[in-house]
C-alpha cells in the first residue's frame, strides 16, 4: 500500500515538473521568436498579451478584454489593447481605427491628443496628468497607459512602459 502511494506521488511530480518544463519552454521559445521578428504586429501583440496578464487590483482573465478610453472623462474609445492583430478594434492592428498612425482616435498617431509627446492626455507624454485609462468590459480599472513612471494610477500601465516607449512613441 505504501508502494502505491508513493508511486502515485512520483507519478504526480513527474506531471507537474512536465508542466513546468513545458511552460519554461513555451516562454523560452516565445522570448526567442519576439527577439527575431522584432517589433512586427505579431510581436507587439504577444508583448501586450503576456504584460497585459499582470494586473494592478483586478487580474484579468485570459479571455479578458482590455480596453484603452481617453479625452475628458475618458469618453473616447482608443481600441482593444489585449486583442488579437487580426481584430478590428486593436491597437495592434495597423490597418484598423485604433492601431493606425493616421487615425485621430489612435495611440500611435503622435500628431493627436491621445498620442502626444505634449498633451496632457498623450500616452507618449511622459509628465502626462490624465493618459488613457485600461479597463474591461465590466469596467474595472487596471491603470493607465502611459509613459509617466509617477503617475499615481499606473497600475497594469506599468507593464506597457517599454513597449510603448520603444514601439509606438519611438523614443
Amino acid at each position: 500500500m505504501c508502494e502505491d502511494t508513493t508511486a502515485a506521488h512520483l507519478g504526480q511530480t513527474q506531471k507537474s515538473n512536465s508542466q513546468l518544463f513545458r511552460a519554461a519552454y513555451f516562454v523560452l521559445v516565445g522570448l526567442t521568436l519576439l527577439q527575431m521578428i522584432g517589433c512586427s504586429p505579431a510581436a507587439r501583440q504577444g508583448v501586450g498579451n503576456a504584460l497585459g496578464a499582470a494586473g494592478a487590483g483586478v487580474a484579468p482573465s485570459r479571455q479578458q478584454k482590455l480596453m484603452l478610453f481617453g479625452g475628458e472623462g475618458h469618453k473616447v474609445y482608443l481600441g482593444c489593447l489585449s486583442c488579437s492583430e487580426y481584430s478590428t478594434d486593436s491597437v495592434f492592428n495597423q490597418y484598423g481605427t485604433f492601431g493606425s498612425r493616421y487615425s485621430s482616435t489612435s495611440i500611435w498617431n503622435h500628431y493627436t491628443e491621445y498620442g502626444s509627446a505634449y498633451s496632457s492626455q498623450g500616452a507618449c507624454n511622459p509628465y502626462a496628468n490624465d493618459p488613457p485609462v485600461i479597463v474591461d468590459l465590466d469596467g474595472n480599472f487596471y491603470g493607465r497607459l502611459t509613459l509617466n513612471e509617477y503617475h499615481a494610477q499606473i497600475g497594469t500601465g506599468r507593464n506597457f512602459h517599454d513597449w510603448l516607449y520603444s514601439v509606438v512613441c519611438e523614443k
